[in-house]
């Protein structure tokens, strides 16, 4: 009796996982952000400027920010 009930309670698991339900429509809200391509290109010529040599701990210019980072 209790394998009965275990192969009932993992069959209901998988169809409740497989079986597509009704999902929320979304909200403009939630909608993904275009890339700025424009900022993408900057970032990618700050990483190609940095030398060879540059070791991470030594820190760059523009690697001091966030909350708490000092103005400039």
């Amino acid at each position: 009796m209790p394998v009965i009930f275990a192969l009932i309670v993992v069959g209901a698991l998988l169809l409740w996982l497989l079986v597509p339900g009704r999902r929320a429509p979304a909200s403009p809200d939630d909608s993904i952000e275009p890339v700025d391509i424009e900022e993408l290109e900057a970032a990618e010529r700050d990483v190609r400027d940095l030398g060879v040599e540059q070791r991470p701990e030594d820190g760059f210019e523009g690697d001091d920010w966030g909350p708490g980072a000092a103005k400039h």
